[in-house]
């Protein structure tokens, strides 16, 4: 498992840490242990040895990537049945009026604020009662946080799945990490930039999202005049109904930690669409914030997602 402070993995620097990046930096591909592990949860078309190489160069020349059809048909089909369950069940979405800010608050589920800041609802890990370790079936109900909890817990925090995202990325096994599980609601969900949430060292943000749709991008064809991939997927990568996470470059004023961002003096640098099953790698330096949209009441579904941070070596 990867350690879950950057301090008590620094107390392990010349032991576990040491072996683990060297081993990571040096071999070109994953281990068959890695890949057997790893090929229980994530589309085997990301363990190739030929993908591994095409989206670590990505990554290089760009600072990230986004990884479409990120899990394996089977967690991907019983996610999306469980998430799209939860939205009848709240009436949210398809323009849908939201007014009731309690909607999908629960033991399981609870409000993140302050409003002037953010809301959300976070899962509260380890709360969940199934036993996803054997085989479950897409129409047994289970909560989605359950799911997603089961992937942070046994994918996300494991030296597996660490050792191949330090290696795409170039930098070197994870220090230590932090992490949630979080749904944005349509007509009610969003944070907002503020000096707060810089960080004093560079991080590598991975965000699994789910969302309505099928997680393809949606491209027009001019002979036709017709738009190529569903009108759920193209609502989202539009940016018309929000959803999306936007990283935005902060003024080197001294600012307080309250103080909010200008959005309208904002620098964008990246804006990444909600998409299904899609898996996105930010390397995030401590000079840029980053917010999530607010999710309108005309959107498609909720916005669900596991959002991590790894603390990771400078690229400098």
């Amino acid at each position: 498992m990867i350690s879950e402070t950057a301090s008590t993995a620094a107390a392990a620097t010349t032991t576990t840490k040491t072996e683990e990046e060297n081993k990571t930096e040096s071999e070109p591909t994953i281990s068959s242990n890695d890949s057997k592990f790893l090929g229980e949860y994530i589309n085997k078309a990301y363990l190739t040895e030929e993908s591994l190489k095409e989206i670590r160069m990505r990554f290089e020349d760009e600072s990230s990537v986004q990884l479409r059809h990120f899990l394996n048909d089977e967690w991907s089909s019983k996610i999306k049945a469980a998430f799209t369950r939860q939205d009848k069940r709240d009436v949210l979405g398809n323009n849908n009026p939201s007014l009731d800010y309690h909607v999908g608050i629960d033991k399981k589920w609870k409000a993140v604020g302050p409003a002037h800041k953010q809301r959300f609802l976070q899962y509260e890990e380890g709360s969940g009662s199934a036993d996803l370790s054997t085989k479950v079936s897409p129409d047994d109900v289970i909560d989605v946080g359950e799911y997603l909890d089961h992937l942070k817990q046994n994918l996300f925090q494991s030296a597996e799945f660490g050792r191949w995202i330090g290696w795409l990325s170039s930098l070197g096994f994870p220090l230590g990490y932090r992490g949630k599980i979080r749904r944005f609601r349509p007509g009610l969900d969003y944070t907002v930039a503020h000096y707060g949430i810089l960080t004093t060292n560079s991080v590598l943000d991975t965000t699994l999202c789910f969302c309505g749709g099928d997680g393809n991008q949606c491209s027009f064809d001019e002979e036709t005049d017709e738009l190529i991939g569903t009108d759920d997927d193209a609502m989202w990568e539009s940016g018309d109904v929000g959803g999306f996470e936007c990283y935005i470059a902060a003024d080197d004023d001294d600012q307080g930690a309250e103080a909010e961002y200008d959005e309208e003096d904002d620098t964008q640098l990246l804006s990444v669409s909600a998409s299904f099953n899609t898996l996105s790698l930010v390397y995030r330096d401590p000079g840029t914030m980053k917010f999530v949209k607010y999710v309108g009441s005309g959107a498609p579904s909720s916005r669900w997602d596991i959002a991590l941070e790894y603390d990771v070596k400078s690229d400098e």
